[in-house]
């Protein structure tokens, strides 16, 4: 049996759009465990027992060398961690004690930060037969499966940038160059598995259950609104949602396209530490929803009918649940980080020139959006 290392470290947009690629990963090794490799959010992320070929989780956290080990186990098995379904959940075993120790025995490692080779040279020390990823100047024999582009010239999503590693990576490509950016361009045309995400958005790691729970996580219709951010400045104003709200709720009435009845079909969603900053957008006129994990945010949103948010990865938890969404963005570029359903859209902002503070070209950048174009955006769903 072969064991295969699939890793993606990073926040939990990072981790919601290399999904993509674990689905390839585990398409591409058909046979082979696969130990996914990354921060211990990933424990939330991947619902036990859902993909049987992902038995084990290594939790490593950003530039750590040593973690903990999680394996998929029966519910009643003694040391669950208490996270999953009704079937399995993650355990914790064991520490490691570096990548190097753990990776000796391991037939393949796939490595989808393409920005940073740190996690490749413990592969390359441990002799792993099979490595992949990307990088440049001496570092690219760590690899003996290397891709050539590292997500710029041109941009490309991040979503995209492993799968195309995944279509290019041959040992004849070691030591190659591609002649221009046009070629680069005509290979991200050519892949086969980024034309197929286009199409897909991206995969749903979790197994919803077939009878839904009532109350206020039971959303079946209507639009999610979520307001927040990570920093004010990386979200459209709370004024400017409290004043969209009512005319959304009217417009959904008049369209009749969200469900039927009065009252409800706009909710707003947030985490439960947002609840002053959810209030000032709901009031008393609009349901606070806010789910206390990952796994409840997958529920509510694969129930929704639309979702409008800002950047931010609640845009991808909807690619992944295929719920069509309108993504609002400032400054952030939408060739990398933009919506990935297949029907979502996209209002963007105008970035301020002669401002020199990141924060404030994105606050701006979010005040300039209009609420009519946010209006326009629903209309053409």
């Amino acid at each position: 049996m072969q064991r295969v290392g699939w890793i993606r470290t990073g926040a939990l947009g990072d981790l919601l759009v290399g999904l993509a690629s674990l689905k390839e990963t585990l398409e591409l090794w058909p046979e082979a465990k696969v130990t996914v490799v990354g921060p211990k959010l990933w424990l939330q992320v991947l619902e036990p027992g859902a993909w049987p070929q992902i038995d084990r989780v290594l939790t490593l956290e950003r530039k750590a060398t040593a973690g903990e080990v999680y394996e998929c186990r029966p519910a009643g098995s003694e040391a669950s961690s208490g996270a999953g379904s009704n079937e399995f959940r993650w355990s914790k075993t064991a520490g490691f004690r570096t990548l190097r120790d753990e990776f000796a025995d391991y037939d393949a490692i796939f490595n989808t930060r393409v920005d940073s080779p740190r996690e490749g040279f413990p592969a390359f020390w441990s002799r792993v037969p099979e490595r992949w990823g990307t990088a440049d100047g001496l570092a690219k024999w760590i690899y003996t499966h290397r891709g050539t582009h590292f997500g710029k010239d041109p941009l490309i999503h991040e979503r995209d940038v492993p799968l195309l590693l995944m279509d290019e990576a041959s040992r004849s490509d070691i030591g190659t160059k591609l002649r221009s950016i046009s070629d680069l361009r005509g290979k991200l045309e050519a892949s086969p598995r980024i034309a197929k995400w286009r199409k897909l958005g991206l995969p749903c790691p979790r197994r919803f259950a077939v009878e839904r729970p009532t109350g206020a996580l039971a959303v079946r219709r209507g639009i999610l609104v979520n307001p927040t951010s990570s920093r004010r400045e990386k979200a459209w104003p709370a004024e400017k949602f409290r004043d969209l709200l009512p005319k959304l709720q009217a417009q959904a009435e008049r369209l009749g396209a969200f469900g039927q009845g009065g009252a409800g079909l706009v909710k707003v969603i947030g985490a439960p530490n947002e609840t002053e900053w959810l209030r000032e957008v709901a009031g008393h006129d609009f349901e606070i929803v806010q789910p206390k994990g990952i796994g409840e945010l997958f529920e509510v949103v694969s129930r929704a009918a639309t979702l409008l948010t800002n950047t931010s990865s609640v845009q991808f938890i909807a690619a992944a649940t295929g719920t069509p969404t309108v993504t609002l963005m400032g400054r952030a570029r939408p060739e990398v980080w933009g919506p990935l359903g297949p029907h979502d859209r996209l209002v963007r902002g105008k970035e301020p020139s002669g401002v020199e503070d990141l924060f404030e070209r994105e606050r701006l950048a979010y005040e300039s959006i209009e609420l009519e174009a946010v209006l326009e955006a629903f209309t053409k769903f």
